[in-house]
């Protein structure tokens, strides 16, 4: 089962659309659907499990912030379903789940450091930088749990980033922008957490 072309039945869409996104199990099937590699699944299914923990752990210690655990769940399931596409996967993601008619994760599935990329291009886009604590809480999780899904520290997970992509000269300008407003929402979501 899948969302129209890649859609679940109609019928079973309207119950879980209720809300504004699928389910965890129709969110999986959608990313199973784009994204074939395992070690890319294996990384989404811990990064959501990962953001789940921590949405629900903000959400009972700050019933008054606006948080949808299970939202946080689903975008932290499908943050790299923009991995089947060529180019930068953080923002194909948000393009696929638009085209999905999900615009409620597009919203919060941005990750990484989009916004420092262009800023090394000479364009600033703040409308790459995560604004909703939802998205921030996808962000963090994502940079707690690296390409083989083991969790880690944030600090670990840029020293394997930077050890991989060490050659891209651009990304490395963009990720060393990054580093410090990354580290910030770093202390923003344990501050929540504590």
């Amino acid at each position: 089962m899948a969302f129209e072309s890649q859609r679940v039945p109609e019928g079973e869409a309207r119950r879980s659309r209720r809300r504004g996104y699928p389910s965890y199990e129709e969110a999986l099937r959608l990313l199973r659907s784009y994204v074939s590699d395992e070690k890319t699944l294996k990384h989404s299914i811990a990064c959501a499990e990962t953001a789940f923990e921590m949405a629900e752990t903000i959400h009972r210690r700050h019933p008054e912030l606006p948080l949808d655990p299970e939202k946080v769940r689903v975008g932290g399931l499908l943050h790299d379903i923009g991995k089947a596409r060529p180019g930068e996967h953080e923002l194909n993601s948000v393009a696929i789940l638009r085209e999905e008619g999900i615009p409620e994760l597009a919203d919060i599935v941005l990750h990484s450091y989009p916004y420092e990329i262009f800023l090394c291009k000479g364009e600033e886009r703040p409308e790459y930088l995560p604004r909703s604590l939802e998205n921030k809480i996808v962000v963090y999780a994502d940079f707690l749990r690296d390409q083989e899904a083991r969790e880690v520290g944030m600090e670990e997970r840029i020293a394997g980033i930077r050890a991989r992509k060490r050659d891209e000269t651009e990304r490395m300008a963009a990720l060393k922008l990054a580093e410090p407003r990354l580290l910030r929402l770093k202390d923003e979501i344990e501050a929540l957490l504590s």
